[in-house]
């Protein structure tokens, strides 16, 4: 055979260079993963196709790429909503994370949250959380894309616990273990997660910097998610959080700066000179009240920037469609002006540029010849998505991500006509259902604990 597998697109939408056309009754056809032919559609196609795929009525386009989330913190989604963003993070997540997090709670919320991503056609995340073996593992599994990011902090996280006072002096030779296990993998791209500045000293962001270079890999940091972290900054250090990590040496094309909503005068373009990237999370960033990120103005002056959904506790979900569907109208409402953002630079946000900004644009983020085989498909008989005007217009305004019918990564399967090939819902719910009464539990405690007397 000459394809591995074939696919018939009714509407292809391809986001080779960053264009919005639109090809109808196309092929793709796939050979040891990588895509090897793009062209019209023709029965002795199929015929050379070991396995074929119909869909003459559906959209594809590439696999979505969420530029920044914690995967396994899914199992706090709903989790203490609706407090100020301090006191949710550092008197509700940081505690019940150091009594609760371990690898079973890691591996759960990985399971839900890829269960999440292929059925709202997401193939490439960039992660950032604890227990990195873990995600590895469950996403060497179902068969996702993924850089994951080993966490760096002033304090010991969860999956340090056991080493006491090894735990800080030991992080840079236990990441070197994950990065030599990882390094050759096909679809995971192991990196460096800093938390934040305000979690960072200078000594761990240079020890994060000399380890980025000496690897040639990612860091993936939050940077000025809100205005309070920037005022603290200048008062702690005399300098912003971006004129900080400048002078640190810190900022430099494999750095991914989740959020940047609040940059200073002149910052913008220091991260256009340093080559770093923008990671946009609309949803996150309002539910949060953190502000709202000038993309629109970061695109024009040239800045890489990917879009993100954050994790599932501040979003409270993993649709790139939804965050394409909001980042896009805020942009508009901010700006006054409703071509800031179009339909066109959102897709291109979570699919062509997306995949530049996060250092895979050689790898994915189009549908062409010589890139790896991850795209989807997704319904157009139903009511919402009708009548297709302009595909482009319905991806972003009215599609929801629930119309995903079939996914593709590295030229695997995941999803095929609604159905998970490489998952069982039922069992990760059950597992699920166990770890939220611990949750819980461990809330309720931590509340009491809080409200003792002194």
């Amino acid at each position: 055979m000459t394809f591995d597998l074939g696919l018939r697109a009714g509407h292809l939408l391809t986001m080779k260079d960053g264009r919005g056309d639109v090809l109808n009754d196309y092929f793709i056809g796939v050979k040891d993963g990588a895509i090897v032919e793009v062209s019209p559609f023709r029965e002795s196609l199929a015929k050379e196709s070991r396995e074929f795929i119909d869909k003459k009525n559906d959209i594809v386009l590439p696999g979505l790429i969420n530029g920044h989330t914690h995967l396994a913190m899914s199992l706090f989604r709903g989790f203490e909503d609706d407090r100020p963003f301090h006191e949710w993070l550092f008197e509700s997540i940081f505690p019940v994370e150091a009594k609760l997090v371990n690898e079973e709670f890691v591996r759960a919320g990985v399971e839900l949250s890829a269960l999440e991503c292929i059925q709202f056609g997401t193939t490439t995340v960039n992660d950032m959380y604890f227990f990195c073996h873990t995600t590895a593992e469950v996403i060497d599994r179902v068969g996702l894309r993924a850089i994951v990011a080993w966490p760096f902090i002033d304090f010991v996280v969860p999956d340090e616990k056991h080493l006491g006072d090894q735990a800080i002096p030991t992080r840079p030779a236990r990441f070197k273990e994950f990065y030599d296990r990882y390094r050759p993998h096909p679809r995971i791209r192991p990196a460096l997660g800093p938390h934040a500045p305000y979690t960072c000293d200078d000594d761990l962001i240079r020890q994060v910097t000399d380890l980025s270079k000496q690897y040639s890999i990612p860091v993936h940091m939050h940077v000025c998610e809100t205005a309070f972290e920037v005022k603290d900054s200048i008062e702690k250090y005399g300098k912003t959080p971006v004129r900080r990590l400048d002078d640190l040496g810190a900022l430099h094309p494999r750095f991914i700066a989740a959020h940047g909503v609040h940059l200073g005068e002149g910052e913008m373009e220091i991260f256009k000179e340093r080559g770093a990237s923008i990671v946009y999370n609309p949803d996150s960033n309002l539910k949060l009240s953190s502000g709202i990120a000038p993309i629109a103005k970061y695109c024009k002056a040239g800045v890489k920037v990917a879009l993100g959904t954050d994790g599932a506790a501040s979003n409270n979900d993993l649709s790139m469609f939804g965050a394409m569907d909001l980042g896009t109208k805020l942009q508009k409402v901010s700006n006054q002006d409703n071509t800031a953002m179009v339909a066109l630079d959102a897709l291109n946000l979570a699919t062509y540029e997306g995949a530049k900004a996060l250092g895979l644009g050689d790898l994915v983020g189009s549908i062409e010849v010589g890139k790896r085989a991850d795209f989807i498909s997704l319904r157009t008989d139903l009511p919402h998505v009708k009548p297709l005007y302009s595909v482009l217009s319905q991806l972003v305004y009215a599609y929801q991500g629930l119309e995903t019918d079939t996914v593709v990564c590295d030229g695997r399967v995941l999803l095929q006509d609604g159905k998970h090939r490489t998952l069982e819902a039922a069992s990760v719910y059950h597992k699920v259902e166990g770890i939220r009464s611990q949750v819980r539990a461990a809330l309720d405690g931590h509340a009491q604990e809080v409200r003792k007397p002194n």
